[in-house]
């Protein structure tokens, strides 16, 4: 094999992503590797159009990047590039390989070599001897760390900036982490090995300049390093220019320096994703995970308070020795902080991690297949986990979607002793509805929402209704109401809205973003809705009094996702 032709194809899971691995191997191996092409596509295509373009290429060499999304359609497509293919080389590498590689290598007869950890030194040896038409002896390559990762090139070439363009761009500052989370992967790996600082601003000014949308950071926990941290904040803060950045990050290591930074960040520029798992101590004891829940609630509250960083949250139920109970005071806690997003996640029994090793001491039942999610456990049973699944359907609906903000928090507050038992409460409703069974569309949320809130006798139904049309044009720019919630009444409101855009004084006083346009133009992305309840900032509690909201279509804050809007007195809108 004289010029050989090496294709490394990532089976990303939705379409959005994009795969950081194989452009590093590709810039890895360089220009004394032959051709070696990347080709990015999804496990939602079908089997055969990924086979058929892959045979298009006729790759001497064919290489798959393994995790448990992608790993079951590797599997298949091996299987048939064989058939088709009977003289291509193929070679895993990947978390989901790298574990139980003479397991797998066992079980799949189509699968040359594996490359168990990183591989980018070990991917180049391999395709350079197979080019010199040298075999390994063994088809189990153990990849090599490499110790300095300035050393492997930037994978940022303007091919994978093209192949990566409208996705989310993945970035790393930094390998390994300094925590031992047992059911992590990152604990596997020992220490961080960093990229200099230099490389970093480099390569991040390179995606700024390219105006890369959306660009997440995969460092296990970024922050690790305090000082490091602050100098990249700083930069991109300085230098950004329309990029959003992602980063997880350990909310109990920030210090108020971090916080004077993160202060002068514009709306939107950092998400920050925090993982608080559980906030009892005896499970992060038993999970290796060293945390300061305090700090971590203090912090997260800080942070929420600046307003302008997304910050999304994560607790992991099925963690050992935690029950229904304990899982309930975490959540509560955590969803009373009110972060952007809450994620429920659940324990996967992850190949390599020292979690799976104690499967049996903990009585776990888990799935046997890709994501190898727990079933039970010995302090949680399956009905119990099957209840938090309902749950985390219904927290992603109706609070992570950020469409019942106001009315959700109303009705938790004023009628539930608890955020969770207003969600095992609504569970239960929505078990009676068959909610379940069937898909829902966005706007029958909102008549399913009013239903089960009819069905408390204390209600204020007339709020709620106010509350969820306030929620509703918040979020939905087409500004038609759902059947179930009362609009507006007055016959006159479109021609006071009119009159209002005419009067530049008001127009300079409560919409100075549209101050200048003429009337008939800005209300064609304004929507004006008539109220008869506003809060009271003091007090946190709604009162009476008539007012006009006009929602800007044009003006969304990119925290939380909503579009902005202003209230106006009825008696000042309509003088």
């Amino acid at each position: 094999m004289s010029q050989m032709r090496t294709l490394i194809t990532s089976l990303n899971s939705k379409y959005i992503h994009s795969c950081l691995a194989a452009w590093y191997l590709k810039s890895y191996c360089g220009n004394n590797c032959g051709e070696i092409d990347v080709f990015e596509a999804t496990v939602n295509e079908p089997l055969d159009n990924i086979l058929r373009a892959i045979y298009a290429k006729k790759p001497d060499v064919a290489a798959f990047p393994c995790y448990i999304w992608n790993i079951e359609y590797v599997y298949k497509l091996c299987e048939n590039i064989k058939k088709v293919l009977p003289q291509t080389v193929i070679v895993l590498g990947g978390p989901e390989v790298s574990y139980d590689s003479p397991e797998v290598l066992k079980a799949n007869k189509n699968i040359d070599y594996i490359i168990g950890g990183e591989g980018e030194i070990a991917f180049r040896n391999l395709i350079e001897g197979l080019s010199k038409e040298e075999k390994p002896d063994e088809s189990y390559i153990k990849g090599i760390a490499v110790s300095n990762p300035d050393n492997i090139p930037s994978p940022y070439s303007s091919q994978m900036l093209e192949s990566t363009k409208n996705k989310i761009l993945y970035f790393e500052s930094q390998r390994g982490c300094p925590f031992n989370c047992s059911y992590c992967l990152s604990s596997v790996s020992e220490g961080v090995r960093y990229f200099s600082l230099d490389r970093v601003k480099r390569d991040l000014k390179k995606l700024i300049d390219e105006k890369t949308e959306q660009i997440k950071f995969v460092d296990r926990t970024f922050n690790c390093n305090k000082e490091r941290a602050k100098d990249i904040f700083k930069y991109i803060i300085e230098n950004n220019k329309e990029s959003r950045f992602h980063f997880e990050v350990a909310a109990d290591l920030f210090d108020d320096e971090m916080f004077y930074i993160l202060k002068d960040a514009p709306i939107g520029l950092i998400q920050l994703e925090i993982g608080i798992q559980t906030l009892n101590e005896t499970v992060l004891d038993l999970i290796k995970r060293k945390t300061d829940s305090k700090a971590v609630l203090a912090n997260i509250k800080k942070l929420l308070e600046l307003k302008n960083i997304h910050i999304h949250v994560d607790l992991i139920a099925g963690l050992p020795e935690e029950d229904f109970k304990s899982f309930e005071n975490s959540f509560n806690s955590v969803y009373n902080l009110k972060p952007h997003m809450l994620q429920l996640g659940f324990l996967k029994m992850l190949k390599g991690t020292s979690i799976r090793s104690e499967a049996k001491k903990y009585d776990y039942k888990y799935k046997s297949f890709p994501p190898y999610e727990v079933l039970s456990n010995s302090s949680v049973s399956f009905s119990e986990i099957s209840i938090l699944k309902e749950i985390e359907e219904l927290v992603e609906r109706f609070y992570n979607s950020g469409r019942f903000v106001l009315s959700t928090n109303y009705i938790i507050d004023n009628y539930f002793s608890s955020p969770f038992e207003f969600y095992m409460s609504l569970r239960n409703y929505m078990l009676q509805q068959e909610f379940y069974k069937k898909a829902v569309p966005v706007k029958t949320l909102y008549a399913m929402l009013m239903e089960f809130v009819k069905t408390i006798d204390v209600a204020d139904i007339e709020l709620v209704n106010e509350l969820l049309k306030i929620d509703f044009l918040s979020s939905d720019k087409s500004g038609r109401l759902p059947e179930c919630i009362t609009g507006n009444t007055e016959k006159d409101l479109n021609q006071c809205s009119f009159d209002f855009l005419n009067n530049q004084e008001k127009v300079s006083e409560y919409l100075p973003e549209v101050l200048g346009i003429k009337a008939k133009e800005a209300i064609k992305y304004l929507h004006f809705e008539r109220f008869n309840h506003k809060l009271d900032e003091m007090t946190g509690k709604y009162e009476k009094e008539e007012n006009v909201t006009i929602f800007n279509y044009r003006d969304r804050n990119f925290v939380t996702g909503l579009y902005n809007s202003v209230l106006i007195n009825i008696r000042e809108f309509r003088k």
